[in-house]
């Protein structure tokens, strides 16, 4: 079951980076291309019509639009005074995407409000603001916008002709990347599996459950063998493949000579000689078979026991048959 288990585990890993993949695409790097595109369509209009988005959206936060300070005290355009209950805020808006809000921004926001009598400053932007404006902004009661934030607030109030088309645009750019990703994670995901998996186990799970079970438990055991009456060939292969019984170091050489001159004076053997210290070769002639001249030499084995340990090498007189005996 574990072979299972991590197989089930190595697929859902493979499925896993398949969907982060299209996740990472689909969702998160679609969103920054589209507030991407979406902060250049909002710089590409005229800046009051950007303003008028951006004083809608505050609108549903509670801060109202009063009156527009062009023009007095000097005042410069994209400027409007903005009342949230009893308080008044003064909105400061900078067109571009290439403006960006720093210190000296903070400062001139703080100069206009103490000149028009205002309680707090918001300063937008569809460029950027420093990190550390942004903290010095914090202590002087001011709130920094910036494009990020902006189509956060004003990016669902374009018409949807304006949506749609920076919605596909998105879409296109990360059609390729979200492609290319999805097939990269698959290959991995697949590489994981066949990392993961045991072959063997694998085989067992295409075949018969029950299969893979019985080869971890224990071998199955072999069927009995029904052994067959010997047939003289078979005796004979036993018989030369048999283990040959050395004899000990200890052999006198003179015993072999003994044995062998005894086995010459035999009536069917005409010649007696050692081939080693294990093996004799003994010549049986015409007026004795093979099989009468194994006869003869076993009945010596009363008297010799050497030839219960040695191989009889039976030869022919004519050396058209060779059979090799022992004397059991």
């Amino acid at each position: 079951m574990s072979v299972v288990f991590a197989l089930l585990a190595a697929i859902a890993v493979a499925v896993a980076l398949v969907l982060a993949s299209r996740f990472w695409f689909g969702r998160i790097q679609k969103r920054r291309h589209a507030e991407r595109i979406g902060i250049e369509a909002l710089s590409a209009r005229h800046w009051r019509d950007a303003l008028g988005l951006l004083v809608d959206a505050l609108g549903t936060q509670g801060l109202n639009a009063q009156a527009d300070l062009a023009g007095s005290h000097g005042a410069p355009l994209g400027e409007r005074v903005l009342r949230r209950g009893g308080g008044t805020a003064l909105l400061i808006y900078k067109h571009g995407t290439t403006y960006r809000i720093a210190s000296a921004a903070l400062l001139d926001a703080e100069k206009r409000r103490q000149e028009a009598g205002i309680d707090e400053v918001i300063l937008a932007t569809l460029g950027t603001v420093d990190d550390d404006a942004r903290a010095q902004a914090a202590r002087m009661r001011i709130t920094c916008i910036d494009g990020k934030d902006m189509w956060a607030l004003v990016g669902n109030r374009l018409d949807g002709a304006t949506l749609a088309a920076i919605e596909a645009e998105a879409e296109n750019l990360i059609d390729n990347p979200r492609r290319l990703s999805t097939i990269g994670a698959a290959v991995l995901g697949i590489g994981i599996v066949f990392w993961t998996s045991d072959p063997t186990a694998l085989l067992d799970l295409r075949g018969d459950p029950a299969a893979g079970a019985i080869a971890t438990t224990a071998p199955a055991a072999a069927p009995p063998t029904v052994h067959a009456p010997p047939t003289l060939s078979t005796a004979m292969g036993a018989a030369i493949a048999s283990p040959i019984i050395e004899p000990s170091a200890a052999t006198d050489p003179d015993d072999l000579a003994s044995l062998a001159n005894a086995l010459k004076g035999l009536p069917g053997i005409d010649r007696a000689s050692w081939s080693s210290a294990s093996t004799v070769v003994l010549t049986v002639n015409r007026r004795a078979t093979l099989d009468a001249a194994h006869e003869q030499i076993c009945a010596l084995a009363t008297q010799h026991p050497k030839l219960r340990e040695v191989r009889l090498q039976l030869e022919a007189n004519d050396g058209a048959d060779v059979r090799w005996r022992r004397c059991g």
